[in-house]
């Protein structure tokens, strides 16, 4: 429904700023007037004053010949075209003849600015105050007229105006004078070019003055041109590129005389298909792409039923509205595909698959791919694509079932449940063997979680199959069953949001603090904080147990904004004491519209203050809105927070997002570190990410430190900060101050790496 309103309001934009609408309309007006030709009514006699004779006689003097022949055979009316020069020498027999004329008679002039150019409605009168008449000379005539014509921007003309504004007043068109009427009407109509030009009665001046036909002149209306060597005035119409301005005239007098063609307000049909496409949008797929087909066609087909019965149906609004709106559903569609699709690999994500469980066959199974992180750490980034597809093509193989896969090593499929069981056995023995990725050798396992419950709601069967998985990894059998929870996983997922708010009202969700020391003193110079759950049933549960789980039903908010409310109370004490407090921050956040005040409200929430926190970014992988991340970064770092990239050397974070993000501490992973022990390259690049950390005015983190031997060669890289279980646990608040107290007493200092 906001689709069809989006559209509708964007046709309006596009009305009243462009005239695209209008310039559509003329398309159908074309084919209506070339398929659909009538004949004129014969009320209006064309009269030509070409000569065959070889006579020589100027312009005036054959209109004068033309008049005098006329009046004697009774027409109602006489329009002569006045298309001649000033000094033409048979204007005063012109005015002789019009004098004698019994007949009433009317000259019609040409304008002096051209022909009218009006981007107005049907409704509305141009702008034509520049315009005056042209009058070559005095004539004793009943009337005048100005032979003059509207054209659109195509340089077409479809429509006539029923007077020119003028300075003297106003004037009649042509097309209002020989339809012999005094019309109280103003602006312009449409003229009906469905009526034929070759249809209406022409007579020569020879046959005139020979008076052959008098009968076919006797009470009708007549029009006395100007020869086509004169100064005839040729115009491009819908039937016609090179139509003479007087038969023009002649068709837009016989429109008034049939009341032929009457303009219908372009606000009905847009209206209405307004209203179509708004109750269309509530139907099933499949009706509603069938009744989009049908109302395109009902579109097209419109004008020529509307033209069938003598009315005009303006459906340039409609087409826009429809091509808006297609366009709008086109993108949104393509949007749809996109957000279903892992950018890395290529294949359905875990999002198409909770959009698809509903009308699966078979059985849920998640399969989760053991050390799945770490293994993508050693690859180059062009090779994850390769890794992950070949992966999938082992899971489906001896089927053609889809396979699902999200960002974390889990892949999903549906299969038979009495098939289940079995392809996984074979799976298993296929999981075991070795993966090949460009030149390398890979070992590859899987555990192997099976949904064989009901679960109504699709994300949280999902949840809880990938709990599964995550138990099958623990077996030898590298297989779980959802139902062998006892239906405790299914109900932890079941009422993950309800648990996760009793868990922060209760503190049962707290803060453990690693120490982040100097490499070669041990001092402590900061510490990252962990967040922990200790359930009332479940007992201690680890992050990567609940957050992702959190994050896919919706809740990351919460529980950033709790960890950050409880780092903030202990963060003042820390800073004192001469170390910053990591927070771990899911850069699924960082292009929220809120990001900003959600840091700063809890943190002062909490009784911190922005210099004492660093916010350390996670999941890099995850930045969808790369510019608005970087300006809340930058927004965050004027108010005194520090930001840490977390994670780099794996991954996605790369040197792109180093120069991309402002950030003012990087932390090298736990798997970098580990292969430099025995790969020069990395040590290399380690050495070369320290100068420059350096020379930006950044600090350098090496994680995940567990032994001296790699303490020591991170000291001979160059690095000057680690963290690991060599410098200790996860630990209390407590614990971490402790430690600070007993450095600062052996040697007191101020934090200045910072």
């Amino acid at each position: 429904m906001s689709q069809v309103l989006l559209s509708l309001l964007a046709a309006l934009a596009v009305l009243f700023v462009l005239d695209i609408p209008k310039l559509i309309d003329e398309v159908p007006r074309v084919f209506v007037s070339r398929m659909m030709q009538r004949p004129v009514s014969g009320e209006i006699v064309l009269v030509t004053t070409d000569r065959q004779d070889g006579n020589i006689d100027s312009v005036a003097q054959r209109q004068a010949a033309a008049i005098a022949a006329l009046d004697s055979m009774d027409p109602k009316l006489i329009v002569f075209e006045g298309r001649f020069p000033e000094d033409d020498p048979g204007i005063p027999a012109l005015r002789s003849a019009i004098a004698k004329a019994r007949t009433p008679v009317i000259v019609a002039w040409p304008a002096t600015a051209g022909q009218i150019t009006s981007r107005n409605t049907l409704d509305q009168p141009s702008a034509q105050g520049s315009l005056a008449v042209s009058r070559n000379a005095y004539l004793p005539v009943d009337g005048e007229a100005v032979d003059t014509n509207r054209t659109s921007l195509t340089g077409f003309v479809f429509d006539a105006e029923y007077y020119l504004q003028t300075g003297n007043g106003d004037v009649p068109i042509l097309g209002t004078t020989l339809a012999g009427g005094s019309f109280t009407k103003t602006g312009a109509y449409p003229i009906d070019f469905r009526f034929s030009a070759n249809s209406i009665p022409v007579f020569s001046l020879a046959s005139v003055e020979k008076m052959v036909d008098r009968e076919a002149i006797q009470g009708k209306r007549v029009f006395v041109g100007v020869p086509r060597s004169g100064n005839s005035t040729l115009i491009s119409t819908p039937i016609n590129k090179s139509m003479p301005s007087s038969v023009v005239g002649i068709i837009a007098a016989e429109t008034l005389m049939s009341s032929s063609l009457l303009p219908i307000d372009w606000f009905i049909p847009f209206s209405a298909f307004g209203l179509l496409l708004l109750s269309v949008a509530f139907l099933p797929r499949r009706p509603r792409r069938i009744s989009y087909i049908a109302m395109v066609l009902a579109s097209l087909a419109a004008p020529i039923v509307a033209a069938y019965f003598d009315r005009l149906l303006p459906t340039g609004m409609v087409y826009t509205l429809l091509a808006i709106y297609g366009a709008v559903r086109l993108r949104s569609n393509w949007r749809d595909r996109v957000a279903r699709i892992d950018g890395v690999s290529g294949l359905a994500n875990f999002h198409a698959l909770q959009e698809d469980f509903s009308k699966s066959k078979g059985r849920l199974i998640v399969a989760r791919v053991e050390h799945f992180e770490e293994i993508l750490a050693s690859l180059e980034a062009s090779l994850h694509r390769s890794f992950i597809q070949q992966i999938a093509q082992r899971l489906a193989v001896g089927s053609d079932t889809a396979v699902y896969t999200d960002t974390t090593g889990h892949f999903g499929w549906f299969d038979e449940m009495e098939h289940a069981r079995s392809h996984i056995t074979g799976l298993l023995a296929l999981a075991s063997a070795p993966l090949r990725v460009a030149d390398r050798t890979l070992d590859f396992s899987c555990g192997f979680g099976i949904l064989d419950i009901d679960v109504s709601k699709p994300r949280q069967a999902i949840s809880a199959t990938i709990v599964a998985a995550e138990t099958a990894l623990k077996r030898p059998s590298r297989m779980a069953l959802v139902s062998e929870q006892g239906g405790f996983d299914t109900d932890w997922q079941l009422s993950l949001h309800s648990s996760l708010d009793h868990a922060i009202a209760h503190q049962h969700i707290y803060l453990l603090f690693q120490p982040q020391c100097l490499l070669e003193s041990g001092h402590v110079v900061g510490a990252e904080a962990l967040v922990r759950w200790k359930h009332p049933q479940r007992g201690e549960i680890s992050p990567s147990d609940f957050i992702p789980f959190i994050e896919k039903a919706g809740r990351l908010k919460p529980l950033t904004a709790h960890t950050l409310r409880l780092a903030a109370r202990s963060a003042n004490v820390a800073l004192n004491a001469g170390a910053r407090i990591s927070v771990n921050i899911s850069a699924t956040l960082l292009a929220e519209h809120d990001f900003v005040s959600l840091i700063c409200d809890n943190i002062a929430a909490g009784g911190g203050r922005p210099q004492a926190i660093t916010i350390e970014i996670t999941e890099t992988a995850k930045i969808e809105d790369f510019r608005t991340a970087a300006r809340n970064l930058e927004r965050l770092q004027e108010k005194g927070f520090h930001v840490s990239l977390d994670d780099f050397g794996t991954g996605e974070a790369n040197l792109s997002l180093l120069v991309g993000l402002p950030c003012d501490e990087i932390k090298i992973d736990r798997s970098f570190v580990a292969l430099a022990q025995h790969n020069e390259r990395a040590r290399i690049v380690i050495r070369a990410l320290n100068d420059t950390a350096r020379k930006a005015g950044m600090r350098l983190v090496a994680e995940g430190i567990e032994t001296e031997t790699e303490q020591d060669l991170l000291i001979s890289l160059g690095c000057v900060i680690g963290q690991g279980f060599l410098y200790g646990r996860p630990m209390r608040i407590s614990e971490l101050l402790s430690m600070l107290d007993v450095r600062e007493s052996c040697e007191p200092r101020k934090l200045t790496l910072y």
